[in-house]
């Protein structure tokens, strides 16, 4: 619970956004934002009006722009403002719109990630899977700064993003072969087999998904 500043207690109101129109993603999203953010902070998460099922490609993430911003001021006539937004996709469509929109934190997948890798030393590696996110993940990071200091953008390819051993080696190969400290693995689709990739990996994973879930609550708290 949070005190609010006319004195009442009330808990953190968490809007999570799926820019994709897939339901199932949308809860497997919202279960990892609940266990991410605990019992003291209420999260809902929103799912995208119009766009892709799945966000495969540039077209696809330009609409989802639009969506995002759609379903965020619907949500908040509906349900009330958030006191922070979370935009669950790695590569952050509509990011900047939204800023823009709501006066709340809003935070990104790929951008909190990106920076929680660059704040540690050392070079460090993107993952995920697609060509194209691979791109526009390159194109972000040049946008907040941080290209030098990323080693290699990688695509793990389809059966790696089902195989969480697979896509460990696939990682450590990579991570190798560019001298990268630590790997930043992103996408709503790789998050069931984070956790066993991680397991036993030769650098330090970092989860974009549940650094932008802590990012976001820890702005509110300081905003309120």
């Amino acid at each position: 619970m949070m005190e609010r500043p006319d004195g009442t207690q009330a808990p953190l109101r968490l809007m999570v956004i799926n820019p994709n129109t897939s339901e199932a993603i949308t809860a497997r999203i919202q279960a990892l934002a609940e266990d991410e953010a605990g019992p003291d902070v209420a999260v809902t998460a929103v799912t995208a009006r119009f766009g892709a099922p799945y966000i495969s490609d540039r077209a696809g993430a330009a609409i989802a722009a639009d969506a995002v911003l759609d379903v965020a001021k619907a949500a908040s006539q509906e349900s009330g403002q958030p006191d922070a937004i979370v935009i669950a996709c790695f590569g952050d469509p509509g990011l900047e719109a939204l800023q823009a929109a709501f006066a709340c934190p809003v935070v990104g997948f790929a951008e909190a990630g990106l920076r929680a890798a660059a704040a540690e030393p050392g070079p460090f590696m993107v993952a995920t899977n697609g060509d194209a996110w691979c791109d526009m993940l390159s194109e972000l990071a040049g946008t907040i700064g941080l290209a030098d200091r990323i080693s290699s953008f990688l695509s793990i390819g389809d059966a790696a993003a089902r195989d969480a051993e697979l896509c460990r080696a696939v990682i450590t190969e990579e991570a190798e072969r560019t001298g990268a400290a630590r790997v930043v693995l992103g996408g709503a689709g790789l998050i069931p087999i984070l956790a066993d990739v991680a397991t036993n990996l030769p650098l330090p994973l970092i989860d974009p998904h549940r650094t932008a879930i802590r990012k976001a609550i820890a702005l509110a708290q300081a905003a309120l």
